[in-house]
C-alpha cells in the first residue's frame, strides 16, 4: 500500500497533539492485529503529511510481522528478542533479493532456460537436482533467484561451481543465495552477486567464507 500525502491546504490544520494521537491510535491497532489496520492507517496518513512517513513505516512493520508469525509459531516456546530480530532480518533479506533480482517459479525458470515443453517446470527441477541451478525454498514452493541468469537467459558459469562448493560445506542453497547477495570481505566488501562474471574471485571468496578446499 502506498501512503499518499495530503494536499498542502491541509497542513495548517496539523496540531502536534493531533499528530501524536493519530500515531498512537495506529500503533494500538497494530498491537490489536486489526485486519483493517492498513486502511485505517492510510486514512490517518491522508490527514497529515508529517505523519505519512511514520505511518508508512508502521504498515511495513505490520507486514513483516505478518510474514514472520508462521515461522515464529513453529519455534520452541521461549523465543528470545535476538532470535526474533534475526528471523526478521532474514525475511527482510529475502524480500530485498526478490525486489532487486526477482524470484522465478519453476515454470518461469524453465522458460528462461529455453524450454518449450508443456511441463516446463521439469527442466528447472532437473537442473537443480543436478547442481546446475540454484533453487531456494520459500514457503511451500521452490523459487529460483533471478541473479543467476545473465541477460541472454543463460546460467552464470560460476553458479554450478558455487552450488558444488556449498554442498561440500554442507550448507543449504538458502545459505548460499543469501551469501551471494551480501558484501564479502574477501571481495573488498563487494557483493558476490555484482561480480559473477569474475568466477575465480567469487569462488575464492566462497572458499574463504565456507572454509572449503577447492
Amino acid at each position: 500500500m502506498t501512503l499518499h500525502p495530503p494536499h498542502a491546504r491541509n497542513q495548517s490544520h496539523n496540531h502536534p497533539d493531533d499528530r501524536q494521537d493519530a500515531l498512537d491510535k495506529a500503533l494500538q491497532l497494530i498491537d490489536a492485529q486489526d485486519d483493517g489496520v492498513e486502511l485505517l492507517v492510510e486514512a490517518l496518513a491522508r490527514r497529515s503529511q508529517t505523519l505519512a512517513p511514520a505511518l508508512d513505516a508502521v504498515v511495513n512493520a505490520q507486514r513483516s510481522l505478518d510474514a514472520l508469525r508462521p515461522a515464529l509459531a513453529s519455534l520452541p516456546p521461549a523465543v528470545t528478542p535476538e532470535l526474533a530480530q534475526g528471523a526478521m532480518a532474514t525475511e527482510n533479506a529475502w524480500r530485498s533479493m526478490e525486489r532487486e533480482f526477482g524470484m522465478l517459479s519453476a515454470q518461469e525458470a524453465s522458460k528462461t532456460l529455453g524450454s518449450r515443453a508443456k511441463g516446463r517446470s521439469t527442466l528447472a527441477h532437473d537442473r537443480r537436482e543436478s547442481g546446475q541451478l540454484l533453487g531456494v525454498r520459500r514457503g511451500n514452493a521452490v523459487l529460483y533467484p533471478g541473479f543467476q541468469f545473465d541477460r541472454n537467459g543463460n546460467v552464470h558459469q560460476v553458479i554450478p561451481a558455487l552450488i558444488q562448493l556449498g554442498r561440500q560445506a554442507r550448507r543449504s542453497e538458502e545459505d548460499l543465495a543469501q551469501w551471494i547477495c551480501l558484501p564479502s570481505g574477501y571481495l573488498d566488501d563487494d557483493r558476490p552477486v555484482d561480480r559473477l562474471e569474475d568466477a575465480d574471485a567469487v569462488l575464492a571468496a566462497a572458499q574463504g567464507h565456507f572454509g572449503v578446499e577447492w
